[in-house]
Order: C-alpha cells, then structure tokens, then sequence
C-alpha cells in the first residue's frame, strides 16, 4: 500500500529523527527505508509523487504496525525507538497515547510474547484474588504464580489465577508510562517521574525530552504527586489519573516513555521489580551513556 503526504516535511523529519536514534545511520539509508516502507521504489520515486490532502487522517493501526516493525528491521533500530522518531516527525499524524499504548502493546504479542497459552508467560491472564477479575500478565506459572498487573508486579496462589477460554486484549501497565508526579529543578524545568519514581520526561523551555529511566536527577526544589493534589491514595485510576492524563495533554505529550520498553525484560526469571529490567535495558541499549548535566546514573539500580 501506498502512503502519500501533501509535502515531504514530515518524511523528512522523520528521517532525521531516525538517524538521532543512531550514531551509524546515514541519512540516505534512512530517506530510502522509509521509501519502501511507505510504498514507493525509492527516495525519487517519493520525492516525485503526486501530493495528496488525503494523509490529513491518521494512520490506520494495521500501517502503523507495519511501518514500524518494517523500519526497525530495515535500520536495525529498536521498534520503540522507531515509533517514537516517526510519531515525532507526524508521520503517523496526531495519534493520541492511547493509539500508542494498542501499538506498542500489539507489537510486544508479536515480537515478545507470541500466541498466548496455559502457563506461558506473557499471557494475560485473569486475577480472582480479594474478589477482583482484573487482567494481569503471567510472569512464571506455578506454586506460588507471579503475576504483572497494571500497577505492578505481584504474587498470586495457583487457584487465584485463571485462563481465560477467549484471549484477553494486552495491555501497557500504567507502572511503565503513567506520571506519578514531577519534581521541579533548581533551573526551573520539570521533571515527570514514574511510580517507581523513575525519571521518563523532562520539560525545559516548552521542549519535551524523553529520559532514561537510570538516571538519578539532581537539582530538585519541589515534588509534586498527582494522587495527593486529587486527594487520594488511588494513583492509576479515577481522580489522579485523569489529573495526570490532562497533565500530559497539555503539554503536547502524546508518546510513550522509554521506561516502557523495560517491558519484555520483567519476564525474566532473575528480575523481581520494575528497577531490575531498568538495569537489564540499561546493558542492552543504554551502557557507557553521558549522563546529562543535571543528572547521574542511579546507583539504586543494579546494573550487570
């Protein structure tokens, strides 16, 4: 399928974005991956196309997946990373968080989790303890069953758990990517941190910058939690979610953090909270990074 745009801005751009993502990706690979992903011969064949006012929508979901994926094997990028700089760049136009959150969830049950099955981890499952039925992904089946529900990790008995017959839809829990609250620094930006209070955006003269979660921010003069303004203990639903939610809109934040893509790494049989695959995704894409000025690595953090 063919992809077409008024102009070449946003193509463009997103080939920009793509090569910050890698100090070895020319410019002109990125011009011609992003051809053929959207549907031409080449960057001239693009470059030369008729326009159309038709890519004022958004992408469908269906051409999202794929650009994605077909970019990140192209380039050899991170499918996180890809998403982010071509969302950027608009090119999947203005998708809200939730398009972001079906995407990134959708492309973890196809290149993380595979088909879901009884006792295979990474299927969503349903958690009966206390009386709720709230879905919950399946970390390790057994006696005791470790589960990982929207706000955390937890530990379930066997018959607490069931299989669903009908697959459930996946998910991103709100622990990776819903802000807890966010300090404000000596310097007068501001910081959005998890409920692990792991750093995901800062914010410094209108520009958004997506953090690594091992950082360790200096600096801070004030903290603000989204759940005590909303007078509440509750931080992922009800009044402090919908403050957080408007928090993030307001600032033109509609992209996940790069605390989400800890994800595939708490399924791993040594990880035991959301800070160890912080240190898994550290040595995976993160190792020997300049700390910016205003932070330092979390040595909270075990890494290696």
């Amino acid at each position: 399928m063919r992809i077409q745009f008024p102009d070449l801005a946003r193509p463009k751009q997103a080939a920009k974005n793509l090569v910050r993502m890698s100090p070895d990706l020319q410019l002109s690979a990125a011009h011609e991956a992003l051809a053929h992903v959207l549907g031409y011969r080449d960057w001239r064949e693009l470059s030369s196309s008729p326009r159309s006012d038709t890519s004022t929508a958004p992408f469908e979901a269906d051409d999202a997946f794929r650009v994605v994926l077909d970019l990140a094997d192209a380039l050899g990028l991170p499918d996180p990373d890809v998403q982010y700089a071509i969302s950027k760049a608009r090119l999947l136009q203005h998708w809200s968080i939730d398009n972001h959150l079906s995407l990134r969830s959708a492309i973890w049950r196809q290149r993380v989790f595979g088909p879901p099955g009884r006792g295979k981890p990474g299927t969503i499952v349903r958690d009966k303890a206390y009386g709720a039925n709230e879905p919950a992904y399946l970390r390790q089946a057994g006696r005791p069953t470790y589960l990982l529900f929207d706000t955390g990790m937890g530990v379930r008995a066997d018959f607490e758990v069931a299989v669903p017959r009908i697959p459930l839809a996946d998910f991103v829990p709100s622990r990776l990517w819903l802000p807890y609250g966010y300090w404000t620094l000596q310097d007068g930006s501001e910081v959005i941190f998890s409920r692990d209070y792991l750093p995901m955006w800062r914010i410094a003269e209108g520009t958004v910058e997506r953090l690594d979660p091992w950082l360790w921010i200096n600096g801070i003069a004030r903290e603000f939690h989204f759940s005590r303004s909303a007078a509440t203990v509750v931080w992922a639903s009800g009044p402090a979610r919908e403050l957080a939610l408007r928090y993030l809109e307001e600032r033109r934040i509609f992209e996940l953090p790069k605390l989400v893509d800890v994800m595939p790494h708490l399924f791993e049989v040594d990880v035991e909270a959301i800070a160890d695959g912080v240190g898994k995704l550290r040595e995976q894409r993160g190792d020997g990074q300049t700390p910016p000025a205003y932070a330092e690595i979390n040595t909270r953090i075990s890494f290696g």
